[in-house]
């Protein structure tokens, strides 16, 4: 392996912290380390220097040197500026202004670049698939991608403004796409639930701006959609139906009964409910297939006349798109009746039980070092 070339792929999260893999091929990784979000110190200098300490103690154990990498891609939360500088680095605020992509480039002298996690996500479906797709991923949020033939990024959400309708759709999907608040009271009330008690319920969670939830451009007449359309949205929604009625307490035991109140894993309890066929949350999960069916018709709306393809694969990530099973019926039937012939499916990557962001990571960085041998052969 060491005449080989390879990749240096760096996930950066919030949660567990940043891990790193080598990758001889984006499917095909040889190492992996993580350096510990309690050790980032929340110091943009110190983060580096330990990054490069966990790259560097990783590679030697395989007899290479990081200046041999042929690229390093990086997947993080947030949002950029077209030069790798973040603008806004979700839930890791010492990183905002700071361009970790040129300083990892300056550092080792290996040609580096980083996207959003849910862009490099959409890069990892497509190096399996190799066709145009869109790409969502649910968690706290709902974020998304179009991924083009060649694997190329649609509408990245670069150098943003602040104004919601500079976003397209297909790439910020739960921040952007608005939901019609009469509409909700409409699809709400079809399963005998009250719209005005899931607001209140996300009112207090949420704790909007003079206590109103509003929608892209701050709009009193809408919504924005992972409101719903999310991890925690999805806890709202059951919530909402169930009501005052604990009749689905009797099939949860009793550590199941105090997790329904934390969004992070109350959403494996509810599927759990749905496959013993509980009415709340059969209705929760059909509701939920509604509303992001609704969602869906805004994006290919939106994106048709820019060239989204009747028929691509829509690919879900994260924990809440296990539930698929639950809530892919009911939104699977209103595309199909509008039209749309685009299935929902679960991501490729996690059928193989591989790392979305760290596979995607790798493709980015093979996709450098390719740009990179181009720019050489060109000026030479």
């Amino acid at each position: 392996m060491n005449a080989d070339p390879f990749y240096v792929a760096i996930d950066i999260g919030a949660g567990l912290g940043a891990k790193v893999g080598l990758f001889s091929s984006p499917l095909t990784q040889f190492g992996d380390d993580i350096l510990p979000r309690e050790e980032f110190a929340d110091d943009f200098d110190s983060f580096v220097a330990k990054l490069l300490t966990t790259i560097k103690q990783m590679i030697r154990q395989f007899g290479r040197r990081l200046n041999e990498a042929s690229a390093i891609g990086i997947a993080s939360p947030g949002l950029f500026r077209s030069d790798g500088t973040y603008l806004l680095a979700a839930n890791l605020p010492f990183l905002n202004g700071r361009n970790l992509r040129a300083r990892l480039a300056e550092e080792t002298g290996v040609p580096t670049m980083i996207d959003n996690d849910a862009n490099v996500g959409g890069l990892a479906e497509w190096s399996i698939l190799r066709t145009d797709l869109l790409y969502w991923v649910f968690g706290g949020g709902w974020g998304g991608v179009w991924i083009d033939k060649e694997g190329v990024v649609k509408f990245p959400a670069l150098d943003w403004t602040g104004e919601d309708k500079t976003l397209h759709y297909t790439n910020e999907p739960g921040y952007a796409i608005p939901l019609d608040k009469l509409t909700l009271k409409t699809l709400f009330y079809q399963y005998e639930a009250s719209f005005d008690r899931f607001e209140q319920i996300a009112i207090e969670e949420l704790n909007p701006p003079a206590g109103k939830l509003t929608g892209p451009g701050d709009d009193p007449n809408t919504i924005r959609a992972e409101v719903i359309l999310s991890g925690p949205g999805r806890c709202r929604l059951f919530r909402a139906l169930v009501g005052d009625d604990d009749f689905y307490t009797r099939f949860l035991d009793i550590r199941e009964k105090r997790q329904m109140t934390d969004p992070s894993v109350a959403g494996k309890h509810i599927s759990k409910l749905s496959n013993m066929r509980v009415e709340a949350a059969v209705d929760t999960d059909r509701l939920f297939g509604r509303i992001l069916a609704e969602a869906t018709l805004s994006i290919f709306k939106q994106a048709r006349r820019e060239g989204l393809r009747e028929g691509l694969p829509i690919c879900l990530g994260g924990k809440p798109s296990y539930a698929l099973p639950y809530f892919g019926p009911s939104a699977q039937s209103r595309l199909g009746a509008s039209g749309i012939m685009s299935y929902l499916r679960p991501s490729v990557i996690d059928e193989r039980g591989l790392n979305a962001n760290l596979v995607g990571a790798a493709v980015l960085a093979e996709q450098t070092a390719a740009g990179q041998r181009t720019n050489q052969l060109l000026a030479s």
